[in-house]
């Protein structure tokens, strides 16, 4: 992963990049589409606030007092937030949906990472960030936001519920059913949204009738004729392939990264590892 990171970098200042430059392009898509940017502003204000409610919810659970985020503790979400952007540039077509519209990727991992260690703010946080750091340094964004508010979106649908079952109940079977939660979760809201929302209004950003993103859809699969089975046999499954090999990942590799961040925050002496961090046992269960 840090490999990769390097190598995104790398190639970025081989290019010659420009930050001034990308900057005011970023201006530029916000000034474009001012109201819809404050639509994922707003939403992920939303997010967090649901958030807040649930974890509280689980310290309450746990018989444990909330505990506040220190420097280090940002950092790492910091951290996990710049990897989250780059993975998100190690996409990836998948053979049953359309690939001008739609891609994998693990970029939902440190999310997924930040939410269960820390709590289901710090993955909304990540993802937001993530998005944020794609749009405004790494590769501006080509939809007006449509694209990156969607990731968002249906990233915190998975982020969310998978992290809040495991701050109830930290444990290998919290993380795994809260992960099997979050996907199913993640599943069914993306494509009810894709169906409902972010087509129809990619698709009126654009001036592109919805009849023509259902048509490239109906050159993978011949029976799509409408937009409801083209959700359903190109978003969907998508959205559960996605979602489970992310959870499947963070599965293998949570525990040797969680060792890592408690060696971290233990070598800080302004920065004790709290009871929310000293209580994780997710492989023990």
């Amino acid at each position: 992963m840090i490999e990769k990171t390097v190598t995104v970098v790398a190639e970025k200042a081989a290019e010659g990049y420009d930050l001034g430059k990308n900057f005011s392009k970023f201006a530029s898509s916000i000034k474009d589409n001012l109201g819809f940017f404050l639509v994922v502003v707003g939403t992920a204000v939303g997010l967090i606030l649901i958030s807040l409610l649930l974890e509280s919810v689980a310290y309450k659970i746990n018989g444990q007092k909330r505990v506040r985020m220190n420097t280090l503790t940002i950092s790492v979400c910091g951290m996990l937030s710049a990897i989250a952007a780059v993975l998100m540039f190690f996409e990836f077509p998948v053979f049953f949906a359309p690939p001008t519209m739609y891609k994998m990727d693990f970029s939902d991992i440190p999310a997924i990472i930040a939410g269960m260690t820390f709590g289901p703010v710090s993955g909304v946080v990540v993802e937001f960030v993530k998005i944020m750091l794609k749009a405004l340094i790494l590769k501006p964004t080509s939809t007006a936001f449509v694209g990156e508010y969607a990731n968002f979106v249906v990233g915190c649908a998975l982020v969310v519920p998978a992290s809040f079952i495991f701050q109830c109940r930290r444990s290998f079977k919290g993380m795994l059913f809260g992960g099997i939660a979050g996907v199913l979760v993640m599943t069914t809201f993306g494509t009810a949204m894709n169906a409902i929302y972010f087509i129809p209004k990619f698709a009126d950003m654009f001036g592109a009738p919805v009849e023509a993103i259902v048509a490239a859809g109906t050159k993978i699969w011949p029976s799509v004729d409408s937009l409801t089975k083209f959700v359903f046999y190109c978003v969907a499954p998508l959205n559960l392939l996605k979602g489970s090999a992310a959870i499947a990942l963070v599965l293998v590799i949570y525990s040797p990264i969680m060792s890592a961040i408690r060696a971290l925050m233990s070598s800080q002496n302004s920065a004790p590892v709290g009871p929310e961090l000293a209580e994780i046992q997710p492989m023990k269960d």
